[in-house]
């Protein structure tokens, strides 16, 4: 089993490349079967060709986000992550946020083998 600080890693991991736009450091923290879900309830996406397809979906237009942590939580081979992701368009004004809570199961190698997404409509907000 992991210990915590292979967990913190992998979901310090999981925002840096979100907050770096590193789509290969991301897609390294997840096992080749693993499977992301996001947000609960849509389609999950298995497999490392699904999960960078679902990146690339998500990087198709042009925008940058900004991940703000709000806590990381490590429990045994689980962990769970709050935070606000903050999306702007590239050279513009606006954007939008949205709340979400991320759970992750970390295996034995630190890579990650679940995630599953928390959100819908009332978690988002635009900004100005």
């Amino acid at each position: 089993m992991p210990d915590a600080k292979q967990v913190k890693t992998a979901l310090q991991g999981y925002i840096d490349g979100w907050k770096n736009a590193d789509r290969e450091a991301w897609l390294a923290l997840f096992a080749k079967d693993a499977v992301l879900i996001d947000p609960v309830g849509a389609e999950p996406n298995t497999g490392l060709e699904a999960i960078a397809a679902f990146w690339d979906r998500i990087h198709e237009l042009p925008m940058s986000y900004e991940p703000v942590v709000h806590r990381i939580v490590a429990c045994g081979d689980e962990g769970l992550l709050v935070f606000k992701m903050i999306s702007r368009p590239e050279g513009g004004n606006g954007g939008m946020t949205m709340e979400i809570v991320d759970t992750f199961t970390i295996n034995d190698d630190g890579k990650i083998t679940q995630l599953k997404a928390y959100w819908d409509n009332g978690c988002m907000g635009m900004l100005n």
